[in-house]
């Protein structure tokens, strides 16, 4: 990048300082605290969490804070959970009622995003400057429901362009101080990863076929005869390749679509290096996951720690020489509502900043 060249200096890896048995009593407690209280003290364990992992990560000496109010989360949370409350029980009302709070849902989702957006931007810092998002939500109307369109239009082969259309809503909305973060995404990476996957998706699932048909050859010869519980668990465990195959493309498209995000992103002249590998990523998912469930949750904590030094090592900045230029804006936090509500309903959308 030109950047790069000007500035004459080399990236540089974010670090992170987190430790598992340090995070795992803060963890314990906040699960033991979570349970006591039946939920209400999780706004508190949220801040503590995020908090812990903003404060361990830093770039070029300078950690990140966090500075959510666990009250305006809990208010946040309790309206969302009544929220689904009235989902399930509208059922009860009318047969279609839950549909007209489906569809009202999916109506205030752009609302929700960017107020989600903007509360985990505002309270974000690095070095005392908050982090922000525009609350442009006419363009965020037209980003999402735009990219629904393209994506019903098409039959979901224009999938990647609507991919392309939030990921640019977010990023060009999203600042740091009074600077704007500028995105370089090229539409057309967007659909090579998007094909790629399909692609990849197509063979592993037509290799999967013809493994069923030999499994399942292997196991009644004859097509006749009941199976047996031991034959059965042989046809279960067969289908293992199939969850690693789709787990592995899952993983190749967050990978390439984060790298390419990233790697096209600045601030003035502050780049991003993102050099996550699908095969080293792939790698700790499984074994975060074998961990997890051998350890009936025990080491929770150690995964997500494992999973946030390897983003973070993997992740390189090159601050530029405009970057004490930034200025922090003063205003408002935004609410927690929406953040809640993005969490509740599954549609808030994470690029990692």
């Amino acid at each position: 990048m030109e950047t790069a060249v000007e500035t004459n200096r080399d990236y540089e890896p974010v670090s992170f300082t987190g430790e598992a048995g340090e995070y795992f009593r803060i963890w314990i407690v906040n699960l033991a605290l979570t349970i006591v209280t039946l939920g209400i003290y999780s706004a508190w364990a949220k801040v503590r969490k995020e908090r812990y992992f903003y404060t361990n990560t830093s770039v070029d000496g300078h950690h990140f804070d966090y500075h959510a109010n666990p009250k305006s989360i809990l208010i946040g949370r309790l309206i969302a959970v009544a929220m689904l409350g009235l989902y399930f029980a509208s059922g009860y009302l009318h047969p279609f009622a839950p549909f007209a709070v489906v569809i009202f849902i999916f109506l205030v989702s752009p609302w929700i995003i960017v107020r989600s957006r903007r509360f985990r931007m505002r309270v974000s810092s690095y070095r005392g400057i908050r982090f922000t998002f525009k609350p442009a939500y006419l363009e965020a109307f037209k980003a999402f429901y735009g990219a629904a369109l393209v994506t019903v239009v098409s039959f979901g082969l224009a999938t990647a362009t609507a991919n392309f259309m939030r990921n640019k809503f977010i990023v060009v909305h999203s600042g740091y101080g009074q600077s704007d973060f500028k995105f370089g995404g090229q539409h057309g990476e967007f659909v090579a990863i998007f094909w790629k996957s399909v692609g990849l998706g197509i063979l592993v699932g037509f290799a999967m076929a013809i493994w069923s048909v030999v499994v399942m050859t292997g196991v009644m010869p004859d097509g006749q005869g009941e199976i047996s519980n031991l034959d059965l668990a042989r046809i279960y465990l067969s289908q293992l390749p199939l969850f690693l195959g789709y787990l592995a493309i899952g993983v190749f498209f967050q990978v390439r679509t984060r790298n390419h995000i990233w790697n096209t992103t600045n601030l003035g002249q502050t780049t991003f290096l993102s050099l996550l590998s699908v095969r080293e990523l792939i790698w700790i998912y499984l074994s975060n996951l074998v961990a997890i469930v051998f350890s009936v949750g025990l080491l929770t904590p150690w995964a997500q720690i494992r999973l946030a030094r390897y983003r973070a090592k993997h992740t390189e900045v090159l601050v530029g020489r405009d970057f004490e230029t930034h200025v922090a804006l003063q205003g408002k936090e935004g609410s927690a509502l929406g953040d809640e509500l993005g969490e509740a309903f599954d549609v808030e959308l994470d690029l990692g900043f």
